[in-house]
């Protein structure tokens, strides 16, 4: 008891901090007012379900814009408000979402805005903040009627044309049309739950060279002009030291298919994973073997059941908790064919990175994940047992950019030709979903000697 304590304390100092969120205590006061007067964009009613707003962070120069966390944030030229009355108590949600985007409009993180909402009194309602999202959400479940304000800003702008689009639309009637819950019993709780439903996008942003010298993810947020290399594999992959299977691979990596991915929670509930920080029994996900995640489901009238849902671990090379089975990679030959290779990559920790339900009736709703710390920090106390929670929001999809850490396929003894990266949610079968138990997409490839093309995806196919 005492050295698996002793050794979950130690642990817990081996964080690395990848994405932030600090939001200001509930019923923070009103931040001092903007360099503009605040822009007024309507009353929220049944004739007018949904509000509109935009901005943009003016940045003359080539490099980031970096604001410093500020509780409540200062309002100055980078600063813009917006004020809209609510005439009901009817449910509404605040969003926003970054108009720069990645190639052929993909996932883009290089832009984090920061959401606060002030309420009637002219406190703090709710806020959304942190990076590596493209956008923020609030929810407001019991408003009171009356004026509020929007504010928002920034915590890294690196685009020079960085903006947002944003909107409050009312979560009832024609606005809102979330996923119908599903009729079960599930941990000696029978009801109506509302479950996730996952849908991997094809992979894309393909890469065998242009590694950079230092993975921006595991730091939260891109590196600004930093050159690519000619190599595609991280000096520590070729020797699978970051691999956090026990096998080590018999020769050197040499070459490696790196591509970006994305897991979208299309379903009617969160997907909630919870791992054992420390039991009331003393065991602990640090020690290795013991790490058995949870799935946590809730009905749609809020009781909440547990069931078990596979392996998880504490990756010491990234400082924090991972879920084991989300996703798989695999490379076949075309058809697809016979399996080529299968990536190395096993774990993740789970977050709401891309905002997808953006605009839409649903699914929809507040970022309730933001990766780190909440990867290594525990926020769920359960009868003694420490949990970290993780998992993916309706409307959200997490998404691990093309130069994560072990994102990537061994292709060192591939010839070239073509091939087919197949993604497959739920892999092993251990998380209950709304819809089919597993889901596959495909992207068709071409390798030569030095290059990746993209040739056609397919955003669903029969599993192999």
């Amino acid at each position: 008891m005492r050295i698996r304590l002793a050794l979950v304390m130690v642990l817990a100092l081996t964080v690395t901090v990848a994405r932030a969120q600090t939001t200001p205590p509930l019923g923070w006061p009103v931040t001092p007012p903007s360099a503009t007067a605040p822009q007024k964009i309507g009353a929220l009613a049944p004739q007018s379900p949904i509000l509109h707003f935009s901005g943009a962070a003016n940045n003359p120069t080539p490099l980031p814009l970096v604001n410093p966390a500020a509780l409540p944030p200062v309002c100055a030229v980078e600063c813009k408000e917006f004020t809209f009355t609510a005439a009901t108590a009817t449910p509404f949600i605040v969003g926003i979402r970054s108009t720069v985007t990645g190639p052929n409009r993909t996932f883009n993180p290089n832009d984090g805005f920061d959401l606060y909402l002030y309420g009637p009194d002219g406190m703090l309602v709710d806020a959304a903040n942190g990076i590596g999202a493209d956008g923020q959400a609030i929810v407001v479940k019991t408003p009171v009627p009356g004026a509020y304000t929007i504010v928002v800003t920034f915590t890294y702008a690196q685009d020079p044309g960085a903006g947002y689009r944003g909107e409050v639309r009312r979560m009832r009637g024609s606005t809102w049309r979330p996923a119908n819950c599903t009729d079960a019993k599930i941990g000696g709780v029978t009801g109506c739950f509302e479950l996730p439903v996952l849908r991997a996008l094809p992979a894309y942003d393909l890469a065998v060279t242009g590694l950079p010298p230092i993975a921006s993810t595991p730091l939260g947020f891109p590196l600004p002009l930093v050159p690519g290399t000619p190599t595609s594999c991280y000096i520590d992959e070729t020797l699978g030291l970051t691999n956090p299977t026990p096998s080590v691979p018999t020769t050197p990596v040499t070459r490696c298919l790196r591509f970006t991915s994305t897991v979208r929670n299309v379903g009617a509930g969160t997907l909630t994973v919870r791992l054992p920080w420390v039991r009331s029994d003393g065991t602990s996900g640090f020690i290795p073997g013991e790490c058995q995640a949870e799935q946590v489901v809730l009905t749609s009238t809020g009781q909440r059941a547990t069931r078990a849902a596979g392996d998880c671990l504490f990756h010491l090379a990234h400082g924090h908790f991972h879920y084991k089975d989300l996703v798989s990679y695999t490379l076949y030959a075309p058809g697809p064919g016979a399996r080529v290779a299968t990536s190395q990559k096993a774990s993740f920790c789970l977050a709401d990175d891309e905002y997808f339900g953006f605009a839409t009736t649903g699914p929809n709703g507040a970022r309730e994940f933001v990766g780190q710390p909440g990867c290594n920090v525990p926020a769920d106390n359960d009868n003694g047992s420490l949990y970290v929670d993780e998992g993916i929001t309706p409307g959200w999809g997490d998404v691990y950019t093309w130069d994560t850490p072990d994102q990537f396929i061994d292709i060192s003894k591939v010839p070239p030709g073509t091939y087919d990266l197949v993604m497959e949610t739920n892999p092993m079968g251990t998380l209950l979903v709304g819809g089919p138990l597993k889901t596959c997409a495909l992207t068709r490839l071409t390798l030569t000697a030095t290059s990746v093309k993209a040739l056609s995806a397919r955003a669903s196919i029969a599993c192999p």
